[in-house]
């Protein structure tokens, strides 16, 4: 009797597992080493940082993209109950924008290089919804974007609520610039219906991304030639659901508000053995001079500001207002090589936009903040 049916050597599906599975999975030991579980009665603002308005304190015109809503930090727009963190966008008018939502980061608070990122969240649905979990460069050591690199771990378009994208973005400047990645489509269901966890691990010579353990992309240096792999620096979290835009359009009379992408919790996992021997460029000694982004800006009353020195120097911060004359002085006093950062107390100040200039004997750089009262 013939028997039609075949049968796989065990050897040729243990080597045919080994080239499906992404090199990054294997061997690595993750260790937790920060989370949030969004279990305190508000948001954690020693983790994360609102961001406001329509982007133009950002340098931004309408966040890059000619979104349609103006984030804030109202309880209407961002919350955290039972254990989740809510962002939901509305349908008022704000700013001169049609639509309300939030968006935070992690930017000085939590900035990571390398890492499994998981984050477990249930997504909004709609037309003109845009949800997103990715991260930016800290510190654009490359230039503007996308030189300096941008990872998205989740981007979801509304009326294509069954789909999420992996991707990174990268090259010369606007309008130049590439991006690269892929997309993963539920077998059954919305991203609405339930939560689902989205993941990349973020190697040295890749970046691979997940949904719920399944794996559906990568990208390593070679994927991006002839341009630069700028993933080799840290990056920080953001958290945001936009409204409009140049990718999903705008709403139609098809959308339903309020629509809320909610957040269980977010886990960052690092092996000890890759950030050791593969992160040199974290040693508390910095290559370069930096003044960096105050954080919260804006703020009300108090900022941090921070600032790397590769080599020891005397170090005065002075604060101008906008006609350039001084109104206080943050710093002034010798710093050995480092990163630091001092708190500035501006409850003397009036609201209103702000320059806080650093100046060493062989550096000197200025920024600006934003007072809120």
């Amino acid at each position: 009797m013939s028997n039609n049916k075949t049968s796989s050597s065990p050897l040729l599906v243990i080597v045919a597992l080994f080239f499906l599975t992404p090199l990054s999975s294997l061997a690595q030991d993750w260790q937790l080493v920060w989370t949030d579980e969004f279990e305190t009665q508000d948001l954690d603002t020693t983790k994360w940082e609102y961001m406001y308005g329509t982007g133009s304190m950002y340098g931004l015109n309408r966040w890059g993209n000619y979104e349609e809503q103006y984030y804030t930090d109202r309880e209407e727009n961002i919350f955290v109950e039972d254990g989740n963190l809510h962002i939901v966008a509305r349908e008022e008018n704000r700013g001169g924008m049609n639509y309300t939502s939030a968006r935070i980061r992690s930017k000085g608070k939590a900035d990571f290089r390398y890492g499994k990122f998981e984050i477990r969240a249930k997504l909004p649905e709609g037309q003109g919804l845009w949800p997103a979990i990715w991260m930016l460069p800290t510190e654009e050591v490359y230039g503007e974007w996308p030189q300096s690199g941008e990872i998205d771990i989740m981007e979801l378009i509304g009326h294509e609520p069954d789909v999420v994208h992996g991707t990174v973005h990268y090259g010369p400047p606007w309008p130049d610039n590439q991006s690269r990645g892929h997309y993963y489509t539920l077998s059954e269901g919305k991203f609405s219906d339930d939560f689902h966890v989205f993941t990349i691990e973020w190697m040295p010579d890749r970046i691979t991304w997940y949904v719920d353990d399944n794996f559906f992309t990568f990208v390593t240096p070679s994927n991006l030639e002839p341009h630069n792999w700028p993933f080799d620096e840290k990056f920080h979290l953001l958290l945001n659901v936009a409204v409009g835009g140049i990718w999903p359009g705008s709403p139609d009379g098809t959308t339903e508000f309020p629509q809320e992408m909610i957040v269980d919790w977010i886990r960052v996992y690092q092996d000890a053995e890759l950030t050791s021997s593969e992160a040199d460029d974290l040693q508390d000694i910095p290559s370069r001079f930096a003044l960096h982004q105050n954080h919260p800006n804006p703020f009300n009353p108090t900022t941090n500001i921070s600032f790397d020195l590769p080599e020891a120097e005397h170090v005065n911060i002075r604060v101008y207002d906008m006609l350039g004359r001084q109104v206080a002085v943050a710093a002034n006093d010798n710093f050995q090589a480092g990163n630091h950062t001092i708190s500035f107390d501006a409850s003397s100040l009036s609201s209103g936009t702000y320059i806080y200039r650093i100046v060493t004997d062989s550096y000197q750089q200025s920024r600006t903040m934003q007072l809120i009262k």
